[in-house]
């Protein structure tokens, strides 16, 4: 599937999100021998719990646009994302500041030679990121994150 469908199906998806109090964490395509496989990560403040994922997939299937944004057949399986729920956004940051966290880096820190962060994440400025590691502060941009999980 080409990059221009993904992100249209992800508009779709933050559109649902935002009507009805979820947050679209990632979506996950698969192609299997025989049909696309389309896992949907959705989150919301509290947790999402298996009769949210069902709400969400019911919310999905009331229109027909998923299956005029995919054309050929597919499984839609709708997850929570987990307790090492990704952050691929700066807004995860400030959501979960005070959590623990896991941070590999494009490049190492000047002050430590470290690309991997494991800490609280102490503050978000801009894009300006602080994690608690060991107690030692350690500062980088979000432009510098390649992953970043919870790490509960």
């Amino acid at each position: 599937m080409d990059k221009r469908t993904v992100e249209q199906i992800k508009d779709f998806l933050n559109s649902i999100c935002s009507k009805n109090n979820f947050s679209l964490v990632d979506v996950e395509v698969t192609d299997t021998s025989s049909e696309l496989k389309l896992v949907v990560f959705i989150d919301k403040d509290g947790g999402v719990f298996i009769d949210d994922c069902i709400k969400f997939n019911a919310l999905i299937n009331a229109t027909q646009t998923l299956d005029e944004l995919v054309p050929s057949s597919y499984i839609l399986e709708v997850s929570s994302p987990g307790p090492k729920r990704p952050l691929k956004n700066l807004s995860d940051f400030v959501r979960y500041k005070g959590k623990k966290v896991r941070v590999k880096l494009s490049k190492k820190l000047e002050e430590s030679l470290k690309d991997v962060l494991v800490g609280e994440i102490e503050k978000v400025e801009g894009s300006k990121i602080s994690i608690n590691d060991s107690g030692k502060c350690f500062i980088f941009d979000f432009s510098d994150i390649l992953k970043a999980n919870l790490n509960l």
